[in-house]
């Protein structure tokens, strides 16, 4: 009997020693500086042959290093998609913190957000979406975004990472999909870290199921 037990609570271990070697490996953030952003709109006026963006920045480095890499993320012109949702490309552009220059890094991402203007205008939140998803699932995820994150606040005491932060205020970031068709949701919070909340999807049903910071 004893041994029944250890075979079928091996992969609720697996499972549980994963995500926390997933949550383990998790990069730190912080917001760019004031000399990161000047250094960057600067380099910009110069080489990128428009007027200056207001870019989005990320800065990060993997847990316990040193050095951190800064990427400014320019948006170009956004476009309407169905219903609500807008759409807009960003290219990327890296720091080289040993050479003191930027340059770009041939990378570039997908943005989405709900706005009801026609022109697509000024939108407080981009959102990254990793993977190609339907309008109407991104439109879905976009709605119910909030709901999610106050579902998972519930999850975040379960877990030693995320616990300290359950009371943070969070924005989400990026749209991603599992290899098992779960979605991960990536929120940044006003204190400099992050969390990722896996949702399951049934039938019209979405349900936070996991999270890591």
């Amino acid at each position: 009997m004893n041994k029944l037990i250890r075979i079928l609570q091996a992969p609720a271990l697996a499972a549980v020693l994963a995500m926390a070697q997933a949550s383990h490996g998790m990069a730190q953030t912080r917001p760019p500086s004031e000399a990161e952003i000047k250094s960057f709109e600067s380099w910009f006026s110069q080489h990128g042959g428009r007027a200056v963006p207001k870019a989005r920045y990320e800065v990060q480095r993997a847990e316990g290093g040193a050095d951190w890499r800064v990427t400014a993320w320019v948006e170009r012109a956004p476009q309407r998609a169905a219903w609500r949702l807008c759409l807009a490309q960003g290219d990327g552009y890296a720091y080289d913190a040993t050479a003191q220059r930027w340059s770009g890094t041939g990378r570039q991402r997908q943005y989405v957000w709900l706005d009801r203007s026609s022109d697509c205008g000024v939108s407080p939140q981009r959102v990254h979406l990793k993977q190609p998803l339907g309008d109407r699932d991104i439109v879905t995820l976009l709605e119910q975004q909030g709901t999610l994150l106050q579902g998972a606040r519930l999850l975040f005491a379960g877990n030693t990472r995320c616990a300290a932060q359950r009371a943070h205020k969070f924005e989400l970031t990026a749209i991603d999909v599992t290899p098992d068709q779960f979605y991960q949701l990536t929120y940044e919070s006003d204190r400099g870290g992050s969390a990722v909340i896996t949702v399951r999807k049934r039938a019209r049903e979405l349900t936070a199921w996991a999270a890591r910071c």
